[in-house]
């Protein structure tokens, strides 16, 4: 018995299903083991071969290039870094031009950068001095009826205070003391002048000065009778020029011309109580400062 047409459609509609199936479930087994691929974690690497050494000397033989080929130029080496300074050095500058030359600080105390100061580096600016001097004098009266003049001794002491490189105040004592022959007074005399004042001196150089001072003058003297008399109500006057030949780093050496003057109004050697006594003098200085 043949089938009938309507079985036979439905058969063949059956078998497009069926493979149409078959294929989608192919096509769907393929999607989804790729979507595992995908979503599974990537394998460890098989680790690297380690690299064999080259035998020795072979890294020193290069091959020579062929003929006629050009050879590269090596690059250059990369220029070093760029270098610094030391973190102190001195200062970029230094004493103003003529600074220390007479009367400020003395060439040299500003060392060379890794140089230590000289130990004869030191300041031309004294705050204290002390000087003391000794040496030979003339001491000289000049009266309305008497004159005379003999030579003796002299002595200083003097103080000075810094006030610049250049200035000083002094205090200053200065002296002369003579032996007077008895042509002159009733029998030999001896004379001393002391005069006390207060003045300035001025450096003109390092080495040389002047000075000026104002103040009292002292007048003694003693007799062959044991006579005795004194008068310390002149008024005097002190000046002094010197100039130092020998210094040390605290000490120095200086000889000084100085010359006195006091006027004592009430002086009993002289008939008209005028009496004015001076002295010129050289002394050898030391100095302490």
């Amino acid at each position: 018995m043949k089938p009938i047409g309507p079985n036979r459609m439905l058969r063949r509609v059956s078998v497009v299903a069926i493979a149409s199936l078959a294929v989608l479930g192919v096509h769907t087994a393929a999607l989804a083991q790729q979507a595992r691929a995908a979503d599974a974690p990537p394998s460890a690497a098989a680790p690297a071969a380690t690299p064999t050494p080259p035998p020795p000397g072979a890294a020193e033989a290069e091959p020579a290039p062929p003929p006629g080929a050009a050879v590269a130029e090596p690059m250059p080496p990369p220029p070093p870094p760029p270098g610094y300074g030391p973190p102190y050095g001195p200062p970029p500058y230094g004493p103003p031009p003529g600074y220390g030359q007479h009367y400020g600080y003395r060439p040299g105390y500003y060392p060379p950068p890794g140089q230590p100061y000289p130990s004869s580096a030191r300041s031309d600016r004294r705050v204290f001095m002390l000087s003391l001097g000794l040496g030979v004098s003339s001491l000289s009266l000049s009266a309305a009826d008497i004159t005379a003049h003999e030579a003796g001794l002299s002595y200083a002491l003097h103080l000075g205070f810094g006030i610049t490189p250049r200035w000083m105040l002094v205090l200053a004592m200065d002296g002369a003391w003579a032996q007077f022959s008895r042509k002159d007074f009733f029998g030999a005399t001896s004379f001393a002048q002391t005069t006390y004042t207060i003045g300035a001196q001025a450096f003109v150089l390092p080495w040389l000065y002047a000075r000026l001072g104002l103040g009292l003058g002292c007048l003694e003297w003693s007799d062959d009778s044991s006579n005795n008399w004194s008068d310390c109500r002149g008024q005097a006057a002190a000046a002094g020029i010197g100039g130092e030949f020998m210094r040390a780093r605290s000490t120095s050496f200086s000889a000084e011309a100085a010359a006195t003057v006091a006027r004592y109004p009430e002086a009993p050697v002289g008939s008209d109580r005028n009496d004015i006594w001076y002295s010129i003098g050289l002394n050898l200085m030391l100095n302490i400062f």
